[in-house]
């Protein structure tokens, strides 16, 4: 990535570093590791490889392999919504629609003396600068163009519209950090914290033609073949166990042999943008973990990675885009992946993004650190959330007085984890948007997908949540619907619960996989349109 002004870019980071040697109050040697949280955006549960996926990846396998994989976390299921819970610790109905409430975790870290930095997507109330972060470069708003940027790009307050031929947001996010993590090594006193907030692989859907063409023809096999092989190799990997309840094929989703070929072609290229979309993310991913390497501060950093929500099912824009001449991987086009694809990108779990189902919130987590983490390449099946690793870092960041006192925090520490040590969720984990709700417990998922009433799983015996037990376990079904009503009015301030139905949004529409979702219907690959990305 060459920038036109490229002196602005080192003179803010210069900046900040300085800025932050003035705030830091860490002691001169320290063991608080360094922290960064890598977050992609709506990236689904099987997309990288080792989760399943076919998509190469070798970066975040390697991280897996050097690491531990949760394959049990759990997120809020949309963007804004994961990420107010992320950074608060807190449910996002106590923290604000954007996290408005409260200290988040960059403000909590400073205290603790670490420099820190924002690199990517915000999506949340205010303005990063003033919330605890030195150093910002990205944008403001929920998704942007990934070669042409927008407005509401900013170097922390400064607008920034540096967009050159060869801007690309996912390359641009990664070098980034890269030079922040060097600007860090400049000084071993004190730690920093990163969060690095990808918009990839949410929509608009653009890659560059050579990255896409890598992949082009290669799905033309279908969703259904995708997910049978995604599921096969998590069976092999030791994601799920071999006997293991499968979903049922959803009932407003086309089986793929009956689509037309020029159906297919255009399904093909849509995955086909998203496959490279993920690559180009996985490759910066690798060349800041060699970073760390070289400045030699890979051991004692501590790496998050994870997804905020499940894949999105949607396609709003695809007749208004055809009939301006617009392909998914189009720079000016604004494809979303879609229903077909979401269903193999979520293997093996139901449902999508906004869903409280599994795949809508349930994420593969890596944590790589090689000073800290006990039994790399294993896989712990705990079930984690995005509210844990508030208190998680704190502890780490040896201010364990602040997880004992702060009883406004709902997760738990994980650091018993990372050591390899027993760990158990102690309390439910809660669920809410718009008409889709859940509270899950280690036994019971109680969960509701719009609006149409209450499904119960005993997520011990079946848990990707196939079997409905709403009618045999009635009491239970009651007892855990108090806790969750408790819950929310608790946490919201709300007297009542009343669903927001997802019928009214012009961005969502009714995902039911048993009758009651909106019927999706695959674009066509117009004729004058198919030779822009043409199989060869």
């Amino acid at each position: 990535m060459i920038y036109k002004n490229i002196a602005q870019i080192f003179i803010c980071l210069t900046f900040i570093f300085c800025l932050s040697q003035g705030n830091a109050q860490g002691k001169p040697e320290n063991k608080q590791p360094n922290i960064i949280f890598i977050m992609a955006d709506d990236l689904g549960y099987s997309d990288i490889g080792c989760y399943g996926g076919e998509i190469s990846t070798p970066s975040l396998d390697k991280m897996a392999e050097e690491g531990v994989r949760f394959p049990n976390t759990f997120n809020a299921g949309m963007c804004v919504i994961s990420r107010s819970a992320l950074l608060t610790g807190t449910w996002w109905p106590r923290a604000g629609y954007g996290a408005q409430n409260g200290e988040n975790i960059a403000q909590k870290l400073k205290k603790e003396g670490y420099r820190t930095g924002l690199i990517g997507k915000w999506h949340l109330d205010g303005k990063p600068n003033d919330k605890g972060f030195d150093y910002f470069f990205g944008f403001l708003g929920g998704f942007s163009s990934y070669t042409r940027g927008g407005k509401d790009y900013r170097v922390n307050n400064t607008k920034f519209n540096d967009f050159g031929d060869d801007f690309y947001s996912t390359d641009a996010f990664s070098e980034q950090a890269i030079q922040f993590v060097k600007s860090s090594s400049q000084t071993n006193k004190h730690p920093f914290f990163l969060y690095l907030s990808y918009q990839s692989p949410h929509n608009p859907l653009q890659a560059s033609k050579e990255d896409i063409m890598k992949y082009r023809g290669s799905y033309l096999k279908g969703w259904q073949s995708i997910r049978e092989r995604r599921i096969k190799k998590q069976k092999q990997i030791g994601i799920i166990n071999d006997d293991v309840l499968l979903p049922d094929y959803p009932m407003n989703l086309p089986e793929w042999d009956s689509l037309t070929e020029a159906q297919k072609d255009l399904e093909d290229l849509r995955m086909s943008v998203y496959a490279a979309m993920v690559e180009r993310m996985d490759t910066g991913i690798g060349k800041l973990l060699k970073t760390l390497k070289t400045t030699g501060q890979d051991q004692n950093t501590l790496i998050v990675f994870l997804s905020d929500n499940g894949t999105d099912s949607f396609s709003v824009m695809d007749s208004v885009l055809l009939k301006r001449g617009l392909l998914p991987g189009d720079e000016g086009s604004n494809y979303q992946l879609g229903t077909g694809w979401a269903y193999a990108s979520v293997s093996p779990l139901r449902l999508y993004k906004i869903s409280q189902h599994s795949g809508g919130v349930r994420t593969g987590a890596i944590v790589r650190w090689p000073a800290g983490v006990a039994n790399s390449n294993s896989i712990r099946k705990e079930n984690l959330n995005l509210v844990d690793f508030m208190p998680t870092f704190l502890e780490l960041a040896q201010s364990s007085k602040h997880v004992v006192t702060n009883q406004n925090l709902a997760g738990q520490s994980l650091v018993p984890l990372l050591k390899g040590e027993t760990w158990q969720r102690q309390s439910p984990m809660y669920f809410q948007f718009m008409d889709n709700r859940a509270i899950r417990t280690n036994k019971w998922s109680l969960i509701e997908v719009d609006g149409n009433g209450w499904e119960l799983y005993n997520v011990e015996k079946d848990p990707l949540e196939t079997q409905d037990l709403s009618d045999k376990y009635k009491s239970r079904l009651a007892h855990l619907e108090a806790k969750w009503l408790d819950w929310w009015k608790t946490e919201s301030g709300n007297e009542s619960y009343q669903a927001e139905s997802t019928s009214t949004s012009p961005h969502y529409k009714a995902q039911g996989d048993r009758g009651s979702g909106e019927p999706y219907i695959p674009s066509a690959m117009p004729d004058r349109l198919k030779g822009k990305y043409a199989i060869n």
